[in-house]
């Protein structure tokens, strides 16, 4: 049986930004290399470190980030992404990116996706952390629609942002013209949007899938680095990793020659150093951050969500090797198939039905791209999960019931840190961290009716922990539906939750 993972009920009340609104923030003095960032801290003192464990097994419920609605983007694609690098919390959103130190309330920075009116942002990657220089980092790319100027014409562009998450400040930037626009209007042909996203963890290298509104060609890809500060473009492929330079991929469905084929390419010349055909009509990216390329293959001649599937294909990124793994149900079930990496030595794999019935978990070996461990919903006595992430050895997943840790080599229960959901003596809080009665913090720290929006308490959370969707040493974070006093649901597009870690 699955065991949950525990969430002490000692809540640390924590100071509510609002995500993009700076409250007293004022333009930072560090000039262009800012390039839209804000941010409320000075370079001294140095913040506060959070408690740390690698990986995190436990956590309690620190910090809730009200999200405001975006009047202009109310469409589902335009919702905010949550993440975590080091030990502060992302909120990604198409006009930026939002940062706040868990350990320092007080500090939160903001970096616009766009610095000019004229350009209009279509689309966005989660933020992911990387790491740059053996800094924690941010990365995110954007799509976006330059309206052009003089006699340019209008352009369809990728821009990529790394921002080293302690200072809040942009320490690269890439921009790639994909394409030219016929038009200005949000759905110009031409304009630009993500299919998929690549990264390595190690390096900050990234490869971003684009599709363009009205193209005949399926995708193409731009490979990024923050060393070089420069781009490159490989027509008529979508990404499914970059390790080491070196970037993986499959043809577009609509490519000539499209059969399943995986690219190898060099990432900074976009020269094509391999071809490995699969012999599918469709591949689906998987675990876009491992260190191997992890396909889904469809036997259908263009990629729908829930056609029929083939099998899991792995390839190495050195000698462009092919491990295939057929799922436990028919090949011929209507299926979807997600993945994510542990950034370490494993990728685990769920599959269920277009309905959303769970069907299989798979673990692989990601030094070999061989299957490890692996049952489906028909196995005695477990159940399959809902993955929603993945670090250093851990999967964080959710039942029905609660959130739940699997080891990610070999899929079993971990133990939990405690036998009860409450802390027990060596886990109550000391005196300073002690909150009021009912876990809410003191009339002090609860927002009055003049205060800014931002400034609240707890009351934003709904009292259900679940399982992080993303996760640092420092503790994971994920989102939540408006509830509660804090703030009107009218005013609210989502909460996201910090948990610290406890064990």
């Amino acid at each position: 049986m699955l065991r949950p993972m525990v969430a002490t009920t000692a809540v640390t009340a924590a100071l509510i930004l609002v995500a993009g609104c700076g409250g007293n923030d004022k333009k930072s003095d560090a000039g262009t290399e800012n390039k839209g960032g804000e941010s409320t801290t000075s370079t001294t003192p140095s913040a506060p470190t959070a408690p740390s464990f690698d990986p995190p097994k436990a956590f309690s419920p620190a910090g809730a980030y009200p999200v405001i609605k975006d009047k202009e983007n109310r469409f589902t694609e335009a919702k905010a992404q949550t993440g975590i690098a080091g030990q502060v919390a992302l909120i990604g959103r198409w006009t930026g990116l939002t940062g706040h130190d868990v350990a320092d309330p007080n500090k939160t920075w903001t970096v616009k996706s766009a610095e000019v009116e004229t350009t209009k942002v279509s689309d966005a990657t989660k933020p992911v952390a990387v790491k740059v220089d053996g800094k924690d980092v941010a990365l995110v790319a954007y799509a976006e629609s330059d309206k052009g100027s003089g006699t340019q014409k209008p352009s369809g562009l990728v821009v990529v942002h790394w921002v080293d998450v302690e200072s809040g400040q942009k320490i690269a930037e890439v921009s790639a013209k994909v394409s030219t626009l016929e038009g200005t209007g949000d759905t110009a042909p031409g304009t630009p949007s993500i299919s998929a996203a690549a990264y390595d963890p190690e390096t900050g290298q990234v490869a971003v899938g684009v599709g363009l509104a009205g193209s005949v060609s399926k995708y193409q890809t731009v490979y990024a680095d923050p060393k070089t500060q420069k781009s490159t473009i490989v027509p008529g492929m979508n990404p499914a990793a970059v390790h080491g330079g070196v970037v993986a991929g499959s043809k577009g469905a609509a490519d000539k020659g499209a059969d399943g084929t995986v690219l190898l390419v060099d990432g900074a010349s976009g020269k094509v150093t391999k071809q490995v055909p699969l012999q599918q009509a469709s591949l689906q990216p998987l675990a876009t951050s491992a260190g191997h390329a992890y396909f889904y293959g469809y036997k259908d001649a263009s990629y729908v969500s829930g056609t029929k599937g083939q099998a899991i294909f792995v390839v190495d990124l050195s000698t462009g090797a092919v491990t295939q793994t057929v799922p436990a149900p028919p090949s011929d079930s209507n299926a979807e198939v997600e993945c994510l990496a542990d950034q370490a030595t494993s990728v685990v794999c769920t599959s269920k039905t277009v309905q959303g019935s769970a069907l299989e978990i798979v673990g692989f070996d990601d030094a070999t791209g061989k299957k490890a461990w692996g049952y489906t919903s028909d196995s005695g006595g477990r159940v399959v999960p809902r993955v929603t992430a993945a670090f250093h050895g851990v999967v964080y997943a959710q039942t029905e019931a609660q959130p739940v840790l699997m080891d990610a080599k070999t899929g079993a229960d971990l133990p939990s840190a405690s036998s009860s959901s409450s802390p027990g003596s060596s886990e109550t809080p000391s005196s300073g961290d002690t909150p009021t009665s009912g876990d809410t913090p003191s009339g002090s720290d609860s927002p009055t009716g003049n205060e800014s929006p931002g400034n609240g308490d707890m009351g934003l959370f709904d009292g259900k922990v679940l399982s992080p969707s993303a996760v640092s040493p420092y503790g994971g974070v994920y989102g939540q539906l408006p509830s509660g006093d804090g703030m009107s649901s009218v005013e609210l597009e989502s909460v996201f939750i910090f948990l610290k870690p406890t064990a």
